[in-house]
């Protein structure tokens, strides 16, 4: 190992000390999750939104809020904030991100406002700690520019960390039409209330532009077990058909599409899109809920981000009182 390798991983140990995680860490977590609430603050009374907001897209990062039928409550003048905090002990505040509204969509049933991210703070760790971390996200941000393929400023990254606060459920993507057809992961996703969801894919990939000509997916949400087969299937972002026969996983079809999904499947969410919007590095699908099918009642594979997971090391017994929260959040 050349010298410049040993003295980063050398600062790493001494800056980060145990919080020297990986930026994506796994879990296992009954659904919904219930560690995590998000509220929206700057509009009166805070609104719980922890089961109705989505990140549409990852640069320029921008978040996906539903809210019912209050058209024009706010506009791009006012000041509001995303909130993460814990759902057990102290109801800490872990994280907090600025927003400013830059467009809406209209749905037969919520008012979807896209919101651009204007600041962010992280109080997952001690501030001394959350600044090296910062700029090690920005170290990496530089050396993976490449890699990564989208132009990430540094507020970018810092939002997504406390997005990912917010523990997020990794599922497979399934769509078939004709000899058309693929399975991929995605986590950059959320129901946004009255039976629609919203989902961000990037717009480079074959992955989007198939979503988009097709117009009917299967969503499976996926045991933790399962991680090494959902992470497989990577590479089928880039293929507009794949050999179903070749999956390492046997597939039952969905009940109203007849869309091949894994027979491990958890749960299997049936969605039909309507809208389709192009927002920088992702395009954002908002769809209606077909049909929702809980096959199986364990814990399913979700990501947090390493900042959290450090966190939530140090607080297990805050994270443990909320996972015996037996309250199930509304849709």
């Amino acid at each position: 190992m050349s010298l410049k390798p040993k003295v980063i991983r050398i600062l790493k140990k001494v800056l980060l000390g145990p919080t020297d995680l990986p930026p994506a860490c796994d879990l296992g977590l009954p659904h919904p999750q219930r560690e995590i609430e998000v509220w929206l603050h700057g509009l009166g009374a805070p609104r719980d939104v922890t089961r109705r907001h989505s990140v549409a897209c990852p640069a320029p990062f921008t978040i996906c809020i539903g809210l019912d039928h209050e058209r024009k409550i706010f506009d791009a003048k006012q000041r509001l904030s995303l909130r993460f905090f814990e759902s057990g002990g102290q109801r800490q505040l872990l994280g907090k991100i600025g927003l400013r509204l830059s467009a809406t969509i209209a749905t037969d049933g919520p008012e979807l406002y896209l919101c651009r991210t204007i600041s962010c703070a992280n109080h997952c760790l001690p501030r001394a700690r959350m600044y090296a971390h910062y700029l090690l996200l920005d170290y990496q941000r530089w050396k993976n520019r490449a890699r990564i393929g989208m132009k990430l400023s540094s507020l970018d990254c810092r939002c997504n960390a406390a997005m990912f606060i917010c523990p997020r459920p990794v599922v497979l993507v399934s769509l078939l039409q004709g000899d058309r057809g693929s399975i991929f992961p995605m986590n950059l996703m959320g129901p946004v209330g009255g039976g629609h969801f919203a989902f961000a894919l990037n717009c480079k990939k074959q992955a989007a532009s198939l979503v988009e000509q097709l117009g009917e997916v299967a969503l499976s949400n996926v045991p933790f077990e399962s991680i090494s087969s959902v992470r497989q299937l990577a590479g089928n972002h880039n293929r507009q058909s794949i050999d179903w026969d070749q999956l390492p996983f046997a597939t039952t079809k969905s009940s109203v599409f007849g869309i091949p999904v894994p027979a491990f499947a958890l749960r299997v969410t049936e969605l039909k899109i309507h809208t389709v919007r192009p927002l920088g590095s992702h395009t954002l699908f908002v769809a209606r809920i077909v049909k929702e099918e809980v096959r199986v009642d364990a814990s399913e594979f979700c990501m947090v981000h390493g900042l959290y997971q450090a966190w939530r090391q140090a607080n297990v017994d805050s994270c443990q009182q909320a996972a015996s929260n037996s309250v199930t959040l509304p849709v």
